[in-house]
């Protein structure tokens, strides 16, 4: 009986540090397993961000159902709340070995033990946002302007910060290039695809077959993706635009983590030993550990979504961002319309007065 609670322990452990790392809830449920300082070990560990506001503890105190006293604050400028941890995960494309890479996708996890929520907001890529020290770009450009790697991380974590008034507490960046790997070992991922179609009348599931580099077929309707697919699901741009294509991610985002929840102790393992290299993140390993004994708690939150900038608070315009390339389709964010809403969706009616813009 008891080698039965230790073995159930190891696995929700190993279980919810991979969908910690995968979706950035690096949580991990119970004590005792064998394997977590060896795969705890296997993440690069970098310093603190350059977030404005302070973040210690990165995470309160408590089992995560108590009642928080207090609410959201301004500091330096940012709404920040100590019951609310804000986690920015980046997805990274490397096109050539040459190239630092741009922040593909970028979301923020907002682990909400005040209102017991999870919520996930998608920044969209094509923002025309300014960087700080840098200039007016598209908001996916400050990973590679800001030098990539953990400068860069840090680049999208005070640009996101200066433009929208949010407290970032960590950071957590993962390369695409293994993403197929991690959904295969999980035997894939459910997706249900839509029959929507670019300019030239294919789905989006004509466009997985043709592009996505697997020869199995998939069709409109519920499909199960392997890696290579789900990894070009989530690039798709040729359906919709760039608020259906962070769509498609949060869709994914969810899939995946309820295949993680439900994964055999083995594929958990075999995901985590293959991949953690491969995530960076400015969290302590004890602040990873500290999620432990909140862990299932915190996966049995309510999912809320979210995206910046949502519909009505944005203008697309075309813009020169460098002399010698044509204008480029830009999203020009209401900042004001932006930041009010972004923070009544983490903070909800715990705000304090507006951060002035």
């Amino acid at each position: 009986m008891r080698n039965d609670i230790v073995k159930s322990k190891k696995l929700a452990l190993l279980r919810n540090l991979c969908i910690l790392v995968v979706s950035l809830l690096l949580v991990a449920a119970g004590v005792g397993c064998i394997y977590t300082d060896q795969l705890l070990n296997k993440i690069h560990y970098t310093d603190d961000g350059e977030s404005q506001a302070p973040a210690n503890p990165v995470f309160p105190d408590g089992n995560g159902n108590e009642a928080v006293p207090g609410g959201a604050d301004v500091i330096g400028g940012l709404y920040h709340d100590d019951a609310i941890t804000n986690i920015l995960l980046l997805g990274v494309d490397d096109y050539q070995a040459s190239d630092s890479g741009r922040s593909d996708s970028m979301m923020l996890i907002s682990v909400d033990t005040r209102h017991k929520k999870l919520k996930v907001t998608s920044f969209m890529r094509d923002m025309y946002v300014a960087i700080p020290g840098i200039g007016s770009n598209k908001l996916n450009a400050a990973y590679s302007l800001g030098g990539g790697k953990v400068a860069g991380a840090k680049k999208v974590v005070t640009t996101i910060e200066a433009n929208f008034g949010v407290d970032i507490d960590r950071f957590a960046f993962v390369n695409y290039k293994n993403f197929p790997k991690i959904i295969d070992r999980l035997g894939g991922v459910p997706i249900t695809l839509t029959d929507k179609k670019d300019r030239y009348g294919r789905t989006e599931a004509d466009l997985i077959n043709i592009y996505s580099g697997d020869r199995n077929k998939v069709h409109t309707g519920e499909n199960t993706l392997s890696g290579l697919q789900a990894r070009y699901y989530a690039r798709i741009r040729d359906i919709g635009d760039d608020q259906e294509r962070t769509l498609r991610q949060r869709k994914l985002f969810e899939s995946l983590v309820g295949k993680l929840k439900t994964a055999s102790l083995p594929a958990i393992y075999s995901v985590l030993s293959d991949t953690l290299n491969l995530v960076t993140t400015n969290m302590t390993k004890d602040e990873v550990l500290s999620m432990a004994s909140n862990s299932l708690t915190y996966l049995n939150y309510p999912v809320s979504q979210n995206r910046v900038p949502a519909d009505g608070e944005y203008e697309g315009k075309s813009v020169y961002i460098s002399q010698n390339s044509p204008p480029a389709s830009v999203l020009v964010p209401d900042l004001e319309k932006c930041r009010k809403s972004l923070a009544q969706f983490i903070y909800e009616d715990d705000l304090p007065e507006q951060v002035s813009g």
